[in-house]
């Protein structure tokens, strides 16, 4: 009879280092009997994601390290504490066979405590710059999946390295356009240009793109994903739809779509590229967004514009970007960019990693 493997995920804060576990876990699921418990923050938006997949999920204590002065540094230590004391508490009832993070401030003192009790800890790298939140738990860790090669050399001292592609859901490759079109009630003929900033960069997109509505929708059934709590300033009409956020039915929505105008999250990049949609992205300013977006260009696998052009030249960018484009070319690239399989691959990384110490 098969080990059931039993399987602690950590993180959250954002949808970012949340996803990827939702996706793998769908993966270990798919190679044996699997156990999974989430550990996540007690705010964050990845209490509603992991419940609706049907994982055990407990909040628990998060602080974070600045490198800035704020009243907050003198409390989040005691905080730091007190989520090492409960995720061990977590780990002695639960006893994991690994404990698997992408990322995240509130999987530091769980990881730290997983190694006093000698369970694998798996981490999953998906940008260019490596977090402060992964380089902590490195020396904790016992085996690493990479998207890009170059932030591999910041780890080096886990013994267990593999480069892997996205590590996506099961939706996206399920993704169905004539679903899209039943249920965003779309027109089946003109392609669709979906806008979406994430969470915490949606504010900034949403400004700059407002006077350029009006042309896009000459070309384009126009899907704007505003970000929670956002509205947006032109009304619903025949070419135009906003929302604040799309979770069921994403990927149908994903795969309906002609071109994409996003931020340079790895989590979305990296359904982007499986499907091998056209991509034009405009990284978060001032942010680790950046270098994942000229990786991708300078590999000419999406269209990069920084967000102050597109405020306040947007008109004069798209005429010049519209004149010379070529549907599926840079998707095409985008989808040849990274390793194959990723979400197995990774999930077969997590589960020899858990088995070994069975």
């Amino acid at each position: 009879m098969a080990t059931t493997l039993r399987v602690l995920f950590t993180g959250g804060g954002s949808g970012g280092p949340t996803t990827p576990l939702l996706a793998v876990n769908e993966a270990l699921g798919a190679l044996g009997p699997t156990e999974s418990r989430f550990l996540g923050t007690t705010s964050g938006p990845e209490r509603a994601m992991v419940e609706e997949a049907g994982i055990p999920f407990y909040a628990i204590p998060a602080g974070k390290l600045r490198r800035y002065f704020s009243w907050q540094n003198f409390t989040d230590p005691f905080r730091i504490l007190a989520g090492g004391i409960i995720g061990l508490k977590h780990l002695l009832q639960f006893k994991p066979h690994v404990v698997v993070s992408a990322g995240s401030f509130v999987s530091v003192p769980v990881a730290y405590a997983a190694r006093a009790l000698g369970i694998p800890q798996v981490l999953l790298q998906m940008d260019v710059l490596p977090g402060l939140a992964n380089r902590l738990m490195a020396p904790a860790s016992s085996a690493l999946g990479y998207y890009f090669p170059s932030s591999e050399r910041a780890f080096r001292r886990i013994p267990e390295r593999q480069h892997v592609g996205p590590v996506v859901r099961n939706s996206v490759y399920q993704g169905n356009p004539e679903r899209a079109n039943q249920r965003f009630q779309l027109n089946p003929d003109p392609p669709v240009l979906l806008i979406t900033g994430g969470g915490q960069g949606a504010v900034g997109l949403n400004r700059a793109i407002q006077p350029l509505l009006p042309t896009w929708q000459e070309h384009f059934q126009v899907i704007h994903l505003t970000g929670r709590g956002s509205k947006a300033d032109l009304a619903n009409g025949s070419r135009y739809q906003a929302h604040e956020f799309v979770n069921e039915g994403m990927g149908d929505l994903l795969a309906r779509s002609q071109l994409i105008i996003t931020r340079a999250g790895l989590g979305i990049l990296g359904e982007l590229a499986i499907l091998g949609k056209d991509v034009i992205l405009v990284p978060l300013p001032n942010s680790h967004q950046e270098l994942n977006a000229s990786a991708l260009a300078e590999a000419g696998a999406i269209t990069l514009l920084n967000q102050q052009e597109l405020a306040e030249n947007g008109s004069q960018w798209w005429s010049k970007f519209w004149s010379t484009y070529q549907p599926g070319i840079t998707g095409q690239r985008m989808q040849s960019y990274w390793p194959s399989r990723g979400t197995t691959v990774f999930a077969s990384l997590i589960r020899q990693q858990g088995l070994r110490v069975s």
